[in-house]
């Protein structure tokens, strides 16, 4: 048995990152986009985590000597060791503002695995121009190199992947646009494209799409377990409304299962699938399960 979406699946989907994500482009507490409430907003977002390494840190290097720019246009910093990097002040994820910052002299290559130097959100890893690196890796500041791109342009990214906006419904946060690859969230296919340990998670709230988004931290949570952004829960699983989950011991939101619509049920604890009515070919029947009532 199935059931047709509601007003809250419309929360549940527009709160996609990231995180960055998620992961490099959020925090813990900070939110993907949105989720509880539009201020712990994804996946997205969305999104101030303790990245293990000293807030205070400096190097004889001032990120913020390049001046302003916009993401996802060539040569905006005028300098080619420069590159146009979203920065924030604080280790918190959540970016202040996009600044020209010093381009690593020997950078890795756009997908390749890269590291950020100093504190999340410090502008300086070792990706090359026109991308960043998306932390999957806390402790480490680790992550991959994803490019930015213009929410604006159509074909902006590759036929494979979503141009997604992170932190755009941050009041004061820098909109920082990503391509993120597409994905199937009932097959969870992120290892597939080349990014192992990432959710497939919904991109946005109207005829959603699916996106793979870095975990928001180390200890993935469980089916019924409380969660605040849509990466916090473990492969699989989705962030919903705890009021509509049976058995959610969650406060405000919690995990539960993607399922297939079409099928019979295998939700548990008296739940049924909800199909999300996604119009995206081949993703008709993702559903997740919830309280049928």
């Amino acid at each position: 048995m199935q059931r047709a979406h509601n007003p809250w699946i419309h929360a549940l989907l527009s709160s996609a990152l990231l995180a960055a994500a998620a992961g490099g482009c959020k925090s813990d507490d900070g939110g993907t986009d949105e989720v509880a409430s539009e201020e712990s907003s994804t996946t997205d977002a969305d999104t101030g985590s303790d990245t293990g390494t000293s807030n205070d840190t400096t190097t004889d290097v001032d990120p913020t000597n390049g001046g302003e720019c916009q993401f996802g246009v060539a040569n905006d910093c005028m300098d080619p060791d420069l590159k146009c990097m979203p920065w924030s002040e604080k280790p918190d994820r959540i970016p202040d503002e996009a600044r020209c910052c010093p381009l690593d002299p020997s950078p890795v290559s756009l997908g390749d695995r890269c590291h950020v130097k100093e504190y999340d959100g410090s502008c300086l890893d070792d990706c090359p121009a026109g991308t960043m690196c998306v932390i999957d890796l806390l402790d480490g500041l680790e992550g991959y190199c994803q490019e930015f791109c213009d929410p604006g342009v159509v074909d902006g990214c590759s036929a494979n992947e979503i141009c997604k906006p992170f932190f755009e419904l941050i009041e004061a946060a820098e909109t920082v646009p990503l391509c993120m690859a597409r994905c199937d969230p009932l097959l969870q296919d992120c290892a597939d494209k080349g990014r192992p340990g990432w959710s497939c998670l919904p991109e946005g709230a109207l005829s959603p799409s699916f996106l793979c988004m870095p975990p928001s931290g180390s200890t993935p949570k469980l089916e019924y377990e409380g969660c605040l952004l849509q990466n916090d829960c473990a492969v699989g699983l989705a962030c919903v409304p705890a009021t509509e989950v049976v058995g959610c011991d969650g406060l405000f939101n919690c995990c539960t299962r993607y399922c297939d619509a079409s099928e019979a049920n295998t939700c548990t604890m008296g739940n049924e699938c909800i199909n999300l009515e996604s119009d995206v070919p081949g993703l008709e029947n993702v559903g997740v399960c919830a309280d049928p009532v």
